[in-house]
């Protein structure tokens, strides 16, 4: 071991603090500067939580610090949804806020017992301190001066969210976590509350961007753009919009002001002897955790890895061994949070649907859990969510196979779908009847037939009047159209199905300019089929992220307004359900159809909810939760396309 180290630290948040009196405490440095650019007592926002995970890794790291922010804070184990005139609890989880003025104080203190200087007002240059010491942190958070300066070195990929949030405090009691959605004139409102100590709660309302145009809020944005000014015409509207959660208390400010949170990454945390910690290496959406709990693990994992440095050993490769230590725990809560941002920065576009199900798309809305843990944890919840989802599927006699939610009928245009399982059978002529029949007795509600044109003579007409003798006892018959490459005289031959699926792409390869030039005349395609049938358009699902790529959202918004009743997402071989079902919800957001999401083969439609795990509980959960309304596949184990 070697306690030599000569450090520096820029930025006296919570995380640098953590790791000035880390390094001091296990004699690691024998001398840690830190660098505060603000005054002591100044620090903007309210309270901040930490998971139970999280507190138990402070107390490891060290006990005294643990038990002083313990008795500073506050504690539940319950979060509330309002929404629909209804208050819906879930519990089994844990949390403890405190207020981010005493974390600061608490932390100063504790830094400065075991030796460490602390600087403030003092805005220092990481890049100047790194030639005179063996070790400088960069803890200066989201917008980091170090970490810009250093871009192209640290490759920093910063990305705004698309939604509005604002942080404000309050004397209105909130016992644990509450969720208030409120529509407005305006648009939908929603907040985050949750007490931190002394009968303050934060109080973090979000919205749309247009929703906050329409409310005026670009301009009181603009207004108190300068440092350290609030927002007062904000705290105001949020005041009356809030009116019945607030209780007559009114908003506190603290350099509340309209923001777009910023997803920041680095392709590397360290340049030489000069390392990121926090909010300056990585930032997660405060829905699943805060920026102080990620820095202040970052503070724990960096002192280890400068504890254990060799004698010999160079300082950058302890700085390696920290980003490898930290990065796959980082990159996952990054992970949970992406999808967990996106789902409220749409949130208003869920506003109309059923408050139980409202609710189980919330609680998955990351894979942080899955349908097992939620069944253990809220089991009266989940129940009344898959009830909620049953009453609203079209009445019919048929039972739901083993409870799963594949099970339950579904309305196409005018095609009642006994459940929720479509097939396509892609081989030719009397193999593709046969395929046909096999999957009916399976159990499927629809099976789409791949339309090629036969070349000989003749046989396109017997194909059609074989496929019509089959008898597939209450499984409708669709056939598959391809756009670009059909005939007019296949659309007639479409006459008379009931369902009828135009593949207008099954790649995935969209750009802007595909998107502009296929557009029209997929539209037109659409347009020239023939009244009657339910249309569904085929879509490939993207490599790409779903909210790194519109083209897949405007090219589908194009198809529901050439007449479209539902949208087939074809995912890839290869494709991930997680990745297919982020791109499915978000075109289902968006054009408000029933999506079908294309699963590969190897399942059973007759696998109970109550027992599936993986792709059958993804399943599941998408479907009670609305993220897609069927599935095509091959449900027959060993069955080929």
């Amino acid at each position: 071991m070697l306690a030599v180290l000569n450090a520096a630290v820029v930025g006296g948040g919570p995380g640098g603090l953590f790791l000035a009196r880390l390094l001091m405490l296990r004699g690691t440095a024998r001398q840690v500067t830190v660098h505060e650019r603000n005054a002591p007592d100044a620090t903007f926002g309210f309270g901040v939580v930490f998971s139970d995970r999280t507190m138990s890794a402070f107390e490891r790291a060290d006990p005294d610090t643990h038990r002083r922010i313990v008795e500073a804070s506050v504690a539940w184990t319950d979060m509330e949804l309002r929404y629909g005139g209804r208050s819906l609890r879930y519990g089994g989880y844990g949390f403890t806020a405190i207020a981010r003025k005493t974390l600061l104080a608490i932390l100063q203190e504790q830094a400065a017992e075991v030796g460490a200087e602390l600087h403030f007002e003092d805005p220092a240059d990481a890049l100047e301190l790194a030639s005179a010491h063996d070790v400088v942190v960069a803890a200066d958070g989201v917008n980091s001066a170090t970490r810009n300066a250093l871009a192209d070195r640290f490759g920093t990929l910063a990305r705004p969210g698309a939604g509005k949030y604002v942080w404000f405090g309050t004397r209105a009691p909130f016992e644990v976590v509450t969720f208030p959605f409120v529509q407005t004139a305006f648009g939908a409102f929603a907040a985050h509350a949750y007490p931190y100590g002394e009968g303050l709660h934060t109080f973090i309302v979000e919205t749309d961007e247009t929703t906050w145009r329409a409310a005026g809020l670009e301009t009181s944005t603009e207004r108190s753009a300068a440092p350290g000014v609030s927002d007062t015409y904000a705290q105001e509207l949020m005041e009356q919009v809030f009116a019945e959660q607030l209780q007559g208390h009114p908003l506190l400010v603290n350099n509340s002001k309209w923001a777009n949170f910023l997803h920041v990454s680095n392709r590397s945390w360290s340049h030489h002897n000069l390392v990121l910690l926090g909010d300056a290496a990585h930032t997660a959406h405060f829905s699943v955790g805060s920026g102080t709990k990620m820095a202040m693990e970052d503070a724990i994992g960096l002192a280890a890895e400068l504890a254990s440095r060799g004698a010999q050993e160079p300082v950058e490769g302890a700085l390696h061994r920290y980003e490898a230590r930290r990065r796959p725990e980082t990159e996952r809560t990054q992970r949970w949070a992406l999808p967990s941002m996106r789902w409220w920065e749409t949130f208003g576009s869920r506003m109309d649907r059923d408050p139980d199900r409202f609710g189980f798309h919330f609680l998955t809305r990351t894979s942080a859990i899955g349908l097992a843990g939620l069944r253990r944890r809220h089991p009266e919840r989940i129940a009344a969510a898959e009830e909620a989802y049953a009453h609203e599927a079209p009445r019919t006699a048929a039972p739901v196979p083993g409870g799963h939610a594949l099970g339950a009928p579904l309305r196409l245009g005018g095609t009642l779908l006994r459940n929720r399982l479509v097939v396509v059978a892609a081989d030719r002529a009397e193999r593709q009847i046969r395929a046909c029949e096999a999957y009916s007795v399976a159990g499927s509600s629809l099976v789409l037939a791949d339309w090629r044109r036969p070349v000989g003579a003749g046989e396109s007409d017997a194909w059609r009047a074989a496929l019509e003798r089959v008898s597939f006892d209450g499984t409708a018959l669709g056939v598959v159209l391809r756009a670009l490459d059909t005939a007019a005289a296949d659309r007639a031959e479409a006459v008379g199905f009931p369902v009828v699926e135009v593949v207008l792409d099954d790649i995935g390869h969209y750009s802007e300019a595909e998107t502009a030039e296929h557009g029209l005349l997929e539209r037109k395609f659409l347009g020239s089929l023939p009244a009657g049938a339910a249309l569904i358009a085929g879509l490939g699902c993207p490599e790409t992220g779903a909210y790194e790529n519109d083209c897949l959202v405007e090219r589908a918004l194009g198809a529901a307004e050439a007449g479209a009743c539902a949208l087939h997402l074809r995912a890839p071989d290869g494709t991930g359900l997680a990745h297919a079902l982020e791109h499915a919800d978000r075109i289902r957001t968006a054009t408000g159809l029933p999506v079908v999401l294309a699963c590969t083969d190897g399942w059973a439609l007759e696998t109970p909810a109550g027992r599936a795990e993986g792709r059958h509980a993804l399943l599941h959960t998408a479907l009670v939760a609305g993220r897609i309304d069927a599935v095509s596949g091959w449900p027959l184990t060993g069955s080929g396309r």
